[in-house]
């Protein structure tokens, strides 16, 4: 690894629709390359890329980028297998942003699915090359003409450079058109005579279309009448580095058919980190604009896409070198939190396993242990006139449960454990909600929020309590009322409490928020104690008088008031601005809110018709409708009561092609019907409490 030219250097993803075979073909790439001795399987637990326990779990399915790098024919490669789950889509976009190239694996059944297309898109929006690979040939009902047709529906020119000799059970290998061979499990030959007509179609259709995407090329087809090897090849590697083009491998994984030929088109066709070209960044004092080479003499640059929680190795931060080279025992600058971090052993990541190495140059993935609050996304530099590269953006959770330790001995273990696994993937986010007391775990989907519980309860032995949260309601007014009385009298024998003010209150427009006005006038209550009504004031609002939830917008006004020149005080003011606004409230209508969210939500063409059928279900109201690529989105606001659990519902209406995104948009009063069994359960809890 550490004398590897940068030509030779490859970083790659595996991303496409779950079940379309990806951890089968990156288990059959690391067979074919050498890398292990047996091919592992998916089906039987054997697989080097599905190693977690909730990965083999009953479902099968990835749940976590992994990682495994591995040396092949003076080559250096890492391969990063990516989730299909849109559950779990977040590590591996972010995973895209810091690689060079990827692998569109679809099934040759199904062809191009939703996870297909959103991974394509996240691929080329980082600027990754991208091939593609039609899985599943041998399989029944397979399909490759259909599979290739339905790359059209997401924007992709195939350039076929593979195609297969028979499909089904009488698959016998694939043609390779770039270089016009035969390649089956008994080796590299001849194309028999019944495929050689097809060969030759495809072969001048790809040279058509690499043509086409450079005038040079175009000129010296047009001349010579055909392109060379290697013109070819040049013309197909730049046509896929600008999306062009994309060439299309096929073969099946788990036969290991087409797999070898895969391999050495991925060193041919996706770009080393010279042919990516250089990298945007920053100057670390200036802050100007600079492009940074992938040179390993240069400034140290890397970006750390994924963070591993290891119950044995601890945390480690998986990072991609960008530029210079970086040595065991460095010290670096997290330019992200401009913190110095010390470095120690330099490790290459291969599935579950670690194996140290001395140096890491550009393009090289890594992985470091125990780097001090650094975490997915951030960016690493030189310790002295370092350069600053794009932190990595992260997508946001779209869905929130309530979580609670099982017993109060488990709590400390709880958020320590979900601290450490929101630092592994990013996209959890664990907060607090004042309104309702609860601990929110927010993910991107039901199945991604109970996959880490489950993850949570095997790392830490804990035990633990998930449900749906409680809806943050609101109360306010709706109506002014003037010189409500606020008043504490108290005797006791010794110094006693006096305190009396007189409030005006109105709503303000919905989230104005709160506003408190001094209106004394002639020393009715000193001004020293003005304060105190106003605290007492902001304290009987944390509580209003329907369900118990925070009120909000409006504007109190303190008119008048008496004072005891001895038994007044701060506390009497304060028991006096609460009791008078408790009292006001009460008298000025209140009402309860609702927060709405602003949910977008991305649909196929024959499935918006339902989904805003659905959303008017909910008291919703589409505000628009538009087009996104090739995928329609329905705009609209929506009660979040009414979007809790609405993941499973969108599934079902979409066939799992669908995907949804909320943020909070506003209040609006509830209707009166439903206000009432919220105030009555609201009630009956506190009854019991």
């Amino acid at each position: 690894m550490q004398n590897v030219e940068r030509q030779h250097t490859r970083n790659f993803a595996l991303i496409g629709h779950a079940g379309d075979g990806k951890t089968s073909l990156g288990d059959a790439i690391l067979h074919a390359a050498g890398a292990t001795d047996e091919l592992g399987r998916v089906d039987d637990g054997s697989s080097l890329l599905n190693y977690l326990p909730e990965e083999k779990d009953g479902h099968i399915a990835s749940i976590s980028a992994h990682v495994f790098s591995f040396d092949w024919e003076g080559n250096f490669l890492s391969l990063v297998d990516t989730p299909g789950d849109r559950n779990f889509h977040g590590d591996g976009i972010v995973t895209l942003q810091a690689l060079d190239g990827a692998v569109l694996v679809l099934s040759a059944v199904d062809g191009v699915k939703a996870g297909s297309e959103k991974m394509y898109a996240a691929a080329r929006e980082s600027g990754c090359s991208v091939l593609a690979f039609v899985n599943g040939v041998d399989r029944e009902r397979a399909d490759f003409a259909g599979a290739i047709a339905s790359l059209d529906g997401i924007g992709i020119k195939p350039a076929i450079v593979a195609f297969p000799m028979g499909e089904s059970e009488s698959l016998a290998g694939v043609v390779d058109v770039l270089h016009m061979k035969a390649v089956s499990s008994s080796g590299t030959g001849d194309i028999p005579a019944a495929y050689a007509d097809e060969a030759a179609t495809r072969r001048e259709e790809l040279m058509e279309a690499v043509a086409e995407c450079d005038d040079e090329l175009l000129e010296k087809y047009l001349d010579e009448g055909e392109l060379s090897d290697e013109d070819l090849g040049k013309g197909l590697v730049q046509a896929a580095k600008r999306g062009a083009l994309t060439p299309v491998l096929c073969g099946s994984a788990t036969q290991e058919i087409g797999v070898a030929l895969l391999l050495r088109d991925l060193m041919e066709l996706l770009p080393s980190p010279v042919e990516r070209g250089d990298w945007d960044a920053t100057t670390g004092e200036g802050g100007e604009d600079v492009r940074i080479p992938p040179d390993p003499d240069g400034v140290f640059a890397a970006v750390v896409f994924k963070t591993i929680v290891d119950r044995y190795a601890g945390t480690l931060s998986v990072l991609r070198v960008v530029s210079g080279t970086l040595k065991s025992d460095s010290s670096l600058l997290n330019a992200s939190k401009d913190e110095k971090v010390r470095v120690g052993k330099l490790l290459k990541v291969q599935g579950e396993n670690y194996e140290d190495v001395t140096e890491a140059g550009p393009g090289d993935v890594i992985a470091v242990a125990k780097l001090k609050d650094t975490h997915t996304g951030h960016v690493l530099t030189a310790e002295k006139s370092g350069v600053r590269l794009r932190e990595l953006s992260v997508p946001q959770g779209v869905i929130s449960y309530a979580i609670e330790a099982a017993s109060q001995k488990d709590e400390d273990k709880v958020f320590q454990g979900l601290d450490r696994l929101c630092e592994e993937d990013p996209s959890l986010h664990v907060g607090r909600e004042p309104s309702t007391g609860e601990f929110l775990l927010t993910g991107m989907g039901e199945l991604h929020i109970r996959t880490t519980v489950k993850k949570l309860v095997r790392l830490f032995d804990v035990k633990l309590e998930l449900r749906t949260p409680k809806v943050p309601y609101r109360e306010t007014v709706t109506r002014s009322v003037q010189h409500v009385e606020g008043k504490l009298k108290k005797q006791s024998g010794g110094a006693g409490m006096f305190g009396v003010c007189y409030l005006d209150i109105e709503p303000l427009p919905r989230a104005a928020g709160f506003e408190f006005e001094d209106k004394i006038v002639g020393g009715a209550i000193p001004r020293n104690l003005i304060p105190a009504v106003e605290k007492g004031v902001i304290e009987a609002l944390d509580r209003g008088p329907l369900a118990g939830y925070p009120v909000v917008d409006l504007k109190v006004a303190c008119v008048d008031g008496k004072f005891h020149s001895v038994d007044s005080n701060e506390m009497a003011f304060k028991l006096a601005g609460s009791f008078g606004m408790k009292a006001a409230i009460e008298q000025a209508k209140p009402v309860l809110l609702e927060p709405f969210m602003k949910a977008e939500i991305a649909a196929p063409d024959e499935s918006v018709g339902d989904v805003m059928g659905d959303i008017s279900s909910r008291r919703g109201v589409v505000q628009t409708t538009e087009v996104r690529g090739t995928t329609s989105v329905v705009i609209a606001k929506v009660p979040m009561a009414e979007m809790l659990e609405y993941a499973s519902t969108l599934t079902s209406l979409t066939g799992g092609k669908g995907e949804f995104h909320l943020e909070f948009s506003h209040y609006d009063p509830v209707p009166a019907k439903l206000a009432e069994k919220i105030i009555d359960a609201a009630k009956q809890a506190a009854a019991k409490n």
